[in-house]
């Protein structure tokens, strides 16, 4: 069954396709929650993330368009993981750190949405292999090492180009009136 069908089949509630799609990426979904809160929290917590993400695919099948499935799978896992640790009052990296660390007042939904589509910009304008870099590193949770040795590059290669980027970030947030300081810039 390919990815049309299986999601096609979830649709009318087929709970065989859910078990294909849960066997082709329970280790991708596993994956991005463990990057996101590993060592923090426990085994348990991972997999309790995990089945949230697939009962939200169940539930959601409609949602999802064909040929996007793996796309919507690691922004609805990273947004679960995310949650997860909130909800335990732990730290939550970039983005998320970006706008809540803006200060509150009458303007703070704007201010929000303004720091979140200038992260964006930023990372988007971002030439590769530096683009590549800052997708995993802040919205994959993989390690410098990792993303080191899977693009031929050197640990310390990595943390350079994430410093520049971060810089980069900043600058155009203070340019904006946005006064973001955070630990990662």
């Amino acid at each position: 069954m390919n990815e049309f069908e299986a999601l096609e089949a979830l649709c009318h509630r087929d709970s065989k396709a859910l078990e294909q799609i849960m066997d082709a990426y329970t280790p991708y979904v596993a994956a991005i929650v463990k990057n996101i809160i590993n060592p923090p929290l426990a085994a348990e917590d991972v997999e309790e993330v995990v089945s949230d993400v697939f009962l939200s695919l169940w539930k959601n099948a409609f949602d999802v368009q064909s040929g996007k499935l793996r796309s919507w799978l690691a922004a609805v896992t990273r947004n679960r993981a995310k949650d997860r640790l909130r909800s335990l009052h732990l730290t939550v990296p970039l983005e998320d750190d970006v706008v809540e660390l803006i200060a509150e007042g009458p303007e703070t939904e704007a201010v929000r949405q303004e720091a979140i589509m200038v992260t964006r910009e930023v990372v988007d304008r971002l030439g590769e292999p530096d683009r590549s870099i800052f997708r995993r590193y802040y919205y994959l949770y993989q390690k410098t090492d990792e993303i080191a040795g899977d693009m031929g590059l050197s640990a310390s290669v990595v943390r350079n180009r994430l410093s520049r980027g971060r810089e980069k970030l900043k600058k155009l947030l203070k340019e904006r009136g946005l006064g973001y300081e955070s630990e990662y810039c």
